[in-house]
């Protein structure tokens, strides 16, 4: 069951002005610059927990794909840890023992996940497939070294995989490939075998920058000899984002041929920027860099103001930043709350809130309306500028529609805004939707221009979007 949001502020309450003769208060510049031209957008998306799919989510999960725009999903199968083969399945790497594993597939925790995957197929979703958490003890190393490279906690004496177990973790994690694609019936395309090797415990197991390819080149290696070399890696899912996981593995061609996306996370200030600049100066420069996880986590503090400051504006200005240094797909974490195996609570950092199994979308969903449900896969950033600090603006042009989207985040400085187009008689007039602390992701007026600048005024805080088209 669904509840939506009723705007609590007449729309008439926004005024905009379209006429160049008024007098213009202060004001800041957002420029558009539509033959600028840079990567192509593959989707945008959502993170959650495969086990906890139920058919009563089947709703929440409709919305998520036909109203929110999601057209990705990272899906964790298994409770967000990757140790399932808690004993040895039979000491040989070489040789996968599938009375074993075909039990621990079949379980209930990996039936609701292929549930979930089935249903997102039914739905045209092609999900990716990402594993979290530490893995056995029985594959980690018998000592402790320091790591040279920064993590989450400083303090951590995790041990590192084991080299000599690098074969029987990808015998693990491909026999559960091969069950989700040949048993289970799930179309997809993405695997991710580790996730936050800098972050642990217990994001993921530890697996140090230098040793990355090795681990993920035996997997691509056993994903070859099953017959599974369609499968494309998406490594690193990094927690920390300025570690270098991706020079090592730029540097192994063979392995290259089997990775599809570079992938990182971030909850902070740093961005994608250093990491697309690693894969643009390489061989490899066509390899898109996703954002799979952006979001916040702060939250505990389930207040409206901590959903409007931190999770839709905050959120979306990281969404936003990372596009703008060239991520080609963005994933907000998460799509709906649950337990959280690695923290050992219920956590809050859904887009939809759950009471008793009725989902509603909180502020943070239309916020993230804002971009999913107006860009469009396919569409291209282009370029676009402003001179106020407290402007975070992304402009794209979709070839198909000849639209132009532009999507901002305002956190502060002058109402006024000078929207410069250049040309004016080249764009037809822009419809301007917003959300607020009062509205719902709304449009709220249609925006002309007049000798090429569209004035309009927006309130101190507000994630907008602009859209409209190219005049044939």
């Amino acid at each position: 069951m669904l509840t939506r949001r009723k705007s609590l502020l007449p729309i008439c309450a926004f005024l905009f002005a379209a006429s160049a003769r008024s007098q213009p208060a202060a004001s800041a510049r957002i420029i558009l610059q539509p033959a600028e031209r840079y990567q192509f957008i593959q989707g945008f998306g959502v993170n959650y927990t495969g086990p906890y799919f139920r058919d009563d989510q089947k709703q929440m999960f409709d919305m998520l794909i036909k109203d929110l725009g999601a057209t990705m999903f990272r899906v964790v199968p298994y409770l967000v840890y990757s140790n399932w083969e808690e004993t040895n399945d039979n000491d040989d790497p070489n040789v996968m023992n599938w009375e074993y594993y075909n039990d621990r597939y079949s379980s209930p925790i990996f039936e609701a996940t292929w549930n979930g995957l089935r249903f997102l197929n039914s739905r045209g979703i092609q999900p990716v497939v990402a594993l979290m958490g530490p893995v056995p003890d029985w594959m980690l190393d018998d000592h402790w070294s320091p790591p040279k490279h920064k993590v989450c906690q400083p303090d951590s004496k995790q041990r590192a995989l084991k080299p000599a177990m690098y074969d029987e973790f990808a015998e693990m994690v491909v026999s559960m490939v091969m069950y989700a694609r040949n048993k289970a019936g799930i179309d997809f395309e993405y695997f991710s075998p580790f996730n936050e090797t800098d972050c642990y415990p217990p994001e993921g197991p530890r697996i140090d920058p230098e040793e990355a390819p090795k681990v993920l080149a035996a997997v691509a290696r056993r994903l070859k000899k099953e017959g599974l070399g369609d499968i494309r890696l998406t490594p690193a899912d990094q927690a920390v984002i300025t570690n270098d996981y991706i020079s090592p593995i730029l540097a192994d061609p063979e392995l290259m041929k089997q990775v599809g996306a570079f992938t990182l996370h971030t909850y902070g200030e740093n961005s994608v920027g250093p990491q697309v600049a690693r894969v643009q100066n390489s061989s490899y420069a066509q390899t898109p860099v996703w954002l799979t996880e952006y979001g916040d986590l702060n939250d505990r503090d389930k207040t409206a103001g901590n959903d409007w400051k931190n999770f839709s504006l905050a959120a979306n200005r990281r969404a936003l930043t990372a596009l703008n240094q060239g991520a080609s797909a963005v994933f907000f974490f998460d799509a709906f709350d649950d337990y959280e195996e690695c923290a050992r609570r219920l956590t809050f950092y859904g887009l939809f809130r759950s009471a008793d199994h009725i989902y509603s979308p909180r502020k943070r969903y239309y916020a993230t309306r804002q971009l999913y449900h107006f860009v469009k896969p396919g569409a291209q950033r282009i370029g676009v500028v402003s001179d106020s600090p407290a402007l975070t603006v992304s402009a794209f042009f979709d070839g198909s529609s000849n639209s132009i989207v532009m999507v901002g985040v305002k956190e502060g400085g002058p109402k006024r805004i000078d929207l410069i187009l250049g040309a004016a008689e080249a764009f037809e007039p822009f419809d301007l939707y917003m959300t607020t602390p009062e509205l719902d992701c709304q449009k709220v007026a249609t925006v002309s221009s007049v000798d090429g600048t569209a004035k309009l005024d927006l309130p101190e805080e507000a994630v907008f979007t602009l859209v409209g088209s190219l005049r044939k």
